[in-house]
């Protein structure tokens, strides 16, 4: 028994040895080594894509900002970055960026870079900025180095920059064209001829349909709903996370610019979209006022509008048919040396383009003080006060109008007004 035992504890120590020796082969370079190698060789990896790469970026650790495309060009200190939503494609923003061990490989862009930053630099409506990510953990990437996969530290969000061939500009600008093509005031979508709802609203997709089987007493209807982060494309649109609809599993949208839809590649599911008339639109919308839009007889009662306003040492701000200031309350809505109110109108709607207003006799917050202290019933003339009035909408463009204008049946030389869907301050100055 005794030379069995030492046999066996010699074998074991020929297998801790050689256990040992491997661990020092497989080993031979330090902690701090390793990490300098694997960031050198990502390092060398990004600078060498001739054109850069793109990166389908998401904010937030929900996504719930949605996707925004960007191309990053590397050189071995500095990122050249084309962004989306910049005011300017054609003018990319160059900055400094490091690979650097953090609690793991981290690409930085530790420098302000206004594009990549802009997801994460606080405003005053904002002050934890939308969190948005600079700094990246290098993941890895795919066989043949045309992907690199990353996290965002802030987000959490798993993102991968994919090796870009052609022009930055003209990508994005086909990705915009896909989103310009696709605003819409609403959606409708159809999951195999059956008719649901959807939004698009911030770059994300939301749907809901339902399903009937049976007939009468026996009839039951299930309601399928999801969501998911996407990003426009060229082609259409990507989401962030696979959608399930109708026991399919899809990971991106085709847009047909003829149709001006989205679909899914085997037109199971079709997203169209939905134009309100233009007289709905008026009415469910926030049009401001500019004093030099304005006929001659919607000046001549602004005039005394403002005769009105001056009496009181106060200043028109914002003037504006819509509801924002008060939910429920269409009408004349404004602000007056921070003072809100709302003198409302009742409306009819006929056809597409003709609404009738009148005043409603009626207002919210400030608006009856106003109206009967400072002359804002003048304000409501021309619009229809003690009478309807009936008006003819155009639009410079019904589908997404910037500018409604208003002219009076019957008085179109006299009364016209074009209200605008950006907020103008202080009306009488414009």
């Amino acid at each position: 028994m005794k030379k069995i035992y030492l046999i066996l504890l010699a074998v074991l120590g020929m297998t801790v040895t050689s256990c040992l020796m491997e661990e020092k082969e497989l080993f031979d370079k330090t902690p701090a080594e390793r990490m300098d190698s694997f960031l050198d060789e990502y390092h060398q990896l990004l600078a060498s894509a001739e054109n850069g790469w793109l990166l389908q970026y998401y904010p937030e650790e929900e996504q719930s900002y949605g996707g925004y495309a960007y191309v990053v060009k590397f050189t071995n200190s500095d990122a050249t970055v084309w962004f989306q939503l910049d005011d300017d494609i054609s003018t990319p923003v160059t900055s400094l960026y490091k690979m650097t061990p953090d609690d793991g490989p981290v690409l930085a862009f530790d420098m302000y870079n206004e594009n990549l930053h802009f997801f994460a630099t606080p405003d005053i409506n904002n002050y934890e900025a939308l969190h948005g990510d600079y700094e990246f953990r290098l993941v890895g990437k795919n066989d043949d180095a045309s992907e690199v996969y990353i996290k965002g530290r802030r987000s959490g969000n798993l993102l991968k920059l994919v090796k870009f061939s052609g022009d930055p500009v003209a990508y994005i600008n086909a990705c915009n064209a896909v989103q310009s093509g696709m605003a819409s005031p609403a959606y409708k979508l159809t999951v195999n001829g059956v008719e649901g709802s959807c939004s698009l609203s911030t770059n994300v997709f939301t749907f809901s349909y339902s399903v009937t089987t049976g007939e009468g007493e026996t009839a039951t209807t299930e309601t399928f709903e999801g969501s998911s982060a996407m990003c426009y494309t060229p082609e259409g649109a990507v989401f962030y996370n696979p959608v399930t609809i109708d026991g399919v599993e899809y990971t991106n949208l085709v847009y047909n610019a003829t149709d001006l839809t989205l679909a899914t590649e085997d037109g199971k599911v079709v997203i169209f979209q939905v134009i309100p008339p233009l007289n709905q639109q008026l009415v469910t919308g926030n049009w401001f006022i500019k004093y030099s839009t304005l006929g001659p007889e919607g000046q001549f009662y602004f005039d005394y509008l403002k005769q009105g306003i001056d009496a009181i040492q106060e200043e028109l701000q914002y003037a504006f048919l819509g509801s924002m200031l008060y939910p429920g309350n269409f009408g004349f809505q404004f602000i007056s040396s921070g003072y809100g109110g709302s003198l409302n109108f009742n409306y009819a709607l006929e056809g597409e383009d003709v609404i009738t207003l009148q005043f409603a006799m009626a207002g919210a917050g400030n608006g009856v003080w106003y109206h009967n202290n400072a002359g804002f019933h003048y304000a409501l003339r021309p619009f229809g006060y003690d009478k309807a009035r009936t008006f003819k909408l155009t639009a410079d463009d019904k589908k997404s109008p910037t500018w409604i204008k208003m002219a009076e049946v019957g008085n179109e030389k006299n009364n016209t007004m074009t209200l605008f869907a950006a907020q103008i301050a202080y009306p009488f100055k414009n």
